[in-house]
């Protein structure tokens, strides 16, 4: 901190390109947790919440994404996380 710098915090390479929006702020705002194609696109195919880093969104955009999604779920609009069918198999009692 000798020369005046801040350190500490997430810096972006100069050789990354930012990460595209799946998605629009407005669109992120209106949400509601029984907009199930709009949450879709925030969740994986085993049913997992995609990181702010793959979807591009902000940490409280990521933050309403996730209550939302939470909620969805627990009304069984969308999956709870699913095992591997390996972890199923290998379990045989």
């Amino acid at each position: 901190m000798a020369n005046g710098k801040k350190t500490g915090g997430r810096r972006a390479s100069k050789y990354e390109a930012p990460k595209q929006r799946r998605i629009t702020k407005q669109q992120i705002e209106n949400a509601t947790y029984k907009d199930v194609k709009l949450l879709e696109k925030f969740v994986s195919d085993r049913g997992k919440i995609r990181s702010s880093l793959i979807t591009g969104i902000t940490k409280q955009e990521q933050a309403k994404v996730a209550r939302l999604v939470k909620v969805a779920r627990e009304l069984a609009l969308l999956p709870y996380v699913t095992t591997s069918s390996y972890k199923q198999s290998y379990n045989r009692r």
